[in-house]
């Protein structure tokens, strides 16, 4: 026959069981609230979309404060050097006509056609102690773009009974712009604005 012993649980029995429940429950709490903490600060960390539109947009004004930055400084570039330019243009046409081996008839065949005698020209021109073979090489001298165009302009000829005065040179570059055939006929309006504005910068503003 089976005894059973009786197992009487004291006071202090009683307190740590308690003690126990107490710690399981708060364990319990801890562990809820810990998910709930996580779940909050993962959405904390995420982006809102007005969040990302003010980003893109800030990013856009950004860029284009650098791109606007950064054609000024190009511009400001060909314009300095179309500048340099000029002034040595200028400067070769006096002693070409201030050489004592310059014919009148060699001053009345460049006044004739300045573009296309620029060899009458060349030996008075120093760009890096090189002389330049043609126009086409007086640009890649001067870091200028294939597309600047070159206008020596005429000499003074009164001495010699000719009716040409003295042309300064001028240096001008054109714009191209991509654009749609509904739009063409304006960007070539805009372009023509746009190459003698260059044109009397450069060209008279020496």
């Amino acid at each position: 026959m089976k005894r059973y012993i009786p197992f009487l649980f004291t006071p202090a029995d009683r307190a740590l069981a308690g003690e126990f429940q107490v710690r399981a429950s708060l364990s319990a709490t801890k562990r809820v609230l810990g998910v709930a903490d996580y779940l909050g600060r993962t959405r904390e960390c995420g982006f809102t979309i007005v969040e990302l539109i003010a980003v893109v947009t800030i990013i856009s004004m950004l860029a284009t404060l650098a791109l606007s930055a950064y054609n000024k400084v190009v511009n400001d570039a060909k314009l300095a050097s179309a500048n340099a330019l000029v002034s040595t243009l200028m400067s070769a046409k006096t002693a070409f006509v201030a050489d004592p081996s310059t014919s009148p008839a060699a001053i009345q065949q460049f006044n004739a056609a300045p573009d296309a005698n620029f060899a009458s020209i060349a030996p008075y021109i120093r760009i890096n102690g090189a002389q330049p073979a043609s126009e086409d090489n007086l640009r890649k001298l001067m870091g200028l773009p294939s597309s600047a165009s070159i206008a020596l302009g005429t000499v003074d000829d009164s001495g010699l009974g000719g009716s040409n005065a003295d042309q300064a040179p001028a240096v001008t570059f054109t714009h191209v712009r991509h654009t749609s055939d509904h739009e063409g006929d304006r960007s070539e309006a805009s372009e023509g604005e746009h190459h003698e504005q260059w044109r009397e910068s450069v060209g008279y503003g020496i």
